[in-house]
């Protein structure tokens, strides 16, 4: 344990939390600092720092052609709001505007983002699209519901060749399609290079024109409920979450600790959801930092690049999902090296998404403390699309995971009794106003004061004392009954069986709505399997090997040991021979498990994990 280790400075304001109780037995929280002051849309960052800083890397990523060679590719402040102007043109002069939004198939890569901010500065919302929808996929159902719901006049694609399939799956018909390489076949298209064109008056024209109330972007939800809402983002909603972040901290101590250094933070999580555009992209615009693009990722495939970058790049915050901090604990325990780097100047880790074992936390820390003496920080953020996303987050030094922290400054939110637990609800600047032509889910979703009901459970981790936060309780809609009426909560459960395996499950989806007992659905932690049985080998052997069966009956019985009553204990499980589908819903690009959308599309597992005589796959506990 590392606990008696002091943790590492960081310049947060003191907490100010203002909690009002009511008759009903409701209870309001509030953030006692004032809300730092937003700029009226998305674009003001770029400007301003353009002219007060046009010569510091704004983005970084490797050679797009060619991502095994040394070094980055670069833009500049500087560089970035020449070549947005003059994209605002080209999308001027293609007749964009509020009724024209613009569709982006990429991955997270300097020129989408340049697109994006471009199309955006046109008055032009913006339509992030997951790319496996439009590669993937083999009827691309979601695509195309997409594409019904938002009109897109415009799609921009990073590869022609790459997204061929989607745009034609998609009925693109005339519409305009601009690529950064290799031509789609078509009918109208454009190289992005030439899309480009020299500003004019109208450009500045378009940046006066644009307001807090300016839509800047639909941004989809992950359909766990059906197909994909668009959530309207206005510029105001953006604009002032990022300085509801900014507002905790104490930005003239932290510009002491850092020198007058910008802000780093390397990042793989994708723009094309709310919290990899906002809360990490568009916040680093905010702060004037550099953001190394990584396109790695936490697979077994992905993880060399993801760790090659963090080896090369001193973060200042790192803030990723909890199936990446569980492989870069792994990583820093058997790489001095890249501890060394990871480490040096890092003041705050954060994770968001999902919720995170205390087990993963006391690994990194241990190596922490090694390396540095400190501990480091590693705390959560809250938040959904529909709040742009970040709402609260744990903005004091803390050891204790699964916290979702207290309500930034200018965020009010309200907790309702709902049965034995209390559900969340919030409002403030940074909420959305609702779902692009749906009307009906829009009243649904707020209450009759205006507070968006986000749909999960919070508790105080103190109930003496408030101001040691919000502990996640559950997600309402993922709660079940089983046949005796017992209540099972998920997502406590499924929490809570990951930390005690231990290893070899990634993931896993609780089962057992009116049935007798706990069933799970296991995903396998495909890199850590392949280790420990000395095997290369897929998922489809994996989930047989018996030394993977028996890691995992092992730690199932550690769990039911400790978890012996009908709430919590399992009963079978039975390990995948697949990864959760983004495509088809079964996972977000949170990284958090679907679990109403995978058993919906799993049935026939579900059959098997409760039939009177299971089969040999299935691991039956004691």
């Amino acid at each position: 344990m590392t606990s008696d280790v002091p943790f590492r400075e960081i310049p947060y304001l003191p907490q100010k939390l203002e909690v009002e109780r009511r008759s009903d037995g409701s209870v309001l929280l509030r953030n006692g600092q004032p809300k730092r002051p937003h700029p009226p849309h998305m674009l003001a960052p770029l400007v301003y720092w353009a002219s007060a800083r046009p010569d510091q890397v704004f983005l970084a990523q490797r050679d797009p052609d060619d991502p095994a060679k040394p070094g980055w590719v670069n833009v500049t402040y500087g560089e970035a709001l020449e070549r947005v102007r003059a994209l605002a043109q080209g999308f001027l002069d293609a007749g964009a505007g509020p009724d024209k939004p613009v569709m982006i198939l990429s991955r997270n890569a300097i020129e989408n983002a340049l697109v994006m901010y471009a199309a955006m500065w046109a008055g032009s919302p913006v339509v992030p699209v997951t790319p496996a929808y439009a590669t993937l996929s083999e009827d691309f159902a979601r695509l195309i519901h997409i594409d019904r719901l938002t009109e897109p006049a415009i799609v921009y694609v990073e590869d022609g060749v790459q997204f061929q399939r989607g745009l034609k799956g998609m009925g693109i018909g005339e519409r305009l399609v601009i690529y950064r390489k290799s031509a789609p076949d078509v009918a109208n298209t454009v190289w992005l290079r030439d899309f480009a064109k020299t500003p004019t008056s109208e450009v500045d024209l378009a940046y006066d024109r644009l307001s807090e109330e300016s839509v800047a972007k639909y941004m989809l939800t992950s359909g766990s409920t059906g197909e994909p809402k668009a959530v309207i983002n206005t510029h105001g909603n953006v604009a002032s979450m990022v300085k509801m972040i900014r507002s905790v901290w104490d930005v003239e101590r932290l510009e002491e600790m850092s020198g007058g250094r910008p802000q780093v933070m390397v990042s793989f999580l994708p723009w094309s959801h709310t919290y990899g555009a906002h809360s990490i992209l568009h916040s680093m615009l905010d702060w004037g930092g550099t953001l190394y693009i990584d396109w790695g990722a936490p697979t077994p495939a992905r993880l060399p690049e993801m760790l090659r970058n963090l080896k090369e790049v001193a973060t200042t915050q790192h803030t990723t999902v909890p199936a990446a901090w569980a492989a870069i604990a792994t990583e820093l325990e058997q790489d001095r090296a890249l501890a060394e780097t990871f480490f040096s100047r890092i003041m705050v880790m954060a994770y968001g998404g999902a919720s995170m074992g205390q087990d993963i936390y006391e690994r990194i820390q241990k190596v922490a403390v090694d390396v540095t003496g400190e501990r480091i920080s590693l705390s959560a953020g809250y938040g959904a699309t529909e709040t742009s996303p970040t709402i609260s987050n744990v903005h004091w030094p803390s050891d204790t995971m699964g916290l979702l922290g207290l309500p930034l400054p200018g965020t009010e939110m309200k907790m309702v009794p709902a049965g034995e637990k209390m559900e969340l609800r919030v409002r403030g600047p940074g909420i959305t106003q609702g779902y692009l032509k749906n009307p009906e889910k829009t009243a649904d979703a707020f209450d009759e004061e205006g507070f968006y009901k986000l749909g999960d459970a919070v508790k105080f981790k103190n109930p003496d004392n408030p101001d040691e936060g919000l502990a996640f309780d559950g997600r309402l809609a993922e709660e079940f009954k089983l046949a005796n009426g017992t209540w099972v909560s998920a997502g406590t459960v499924r929490v809570k069986v990951v930390e005690a395996v231990d290893g070899p499950l990634s993931d896993v989806v609780v089962c057992g709505l009116n049935k007798d007992h706990i069933a799970l659905l296991g995903f396998l932690n495909e890199g850590w399997c392949m280790r420990k049985t000395g095997r290369n080998v897929g998922l489809q052997d994996l989930a047989t090997d018996e030394t993977v069966r028996s890691a995992v009956r092992e730690g199932l019985a550690r769990y039911n040991k400790a978890n012996p009553n009908a709430a919590k204990r399992v009963a079978r499980i039975l390990l995948q021979k697949d990864q959760p589908k983004a495509d088809a819903g079964e996972i977000t690009e949170k990284g958090y498990i679907n679990q109403g959308r995978v058993q919906a599309l799993r049935q026939d597992q579900l059959d098997r994990l409760y039939a009177k005589s299971p089969d040999e796959e299935i691991i039956e506990l004691d």
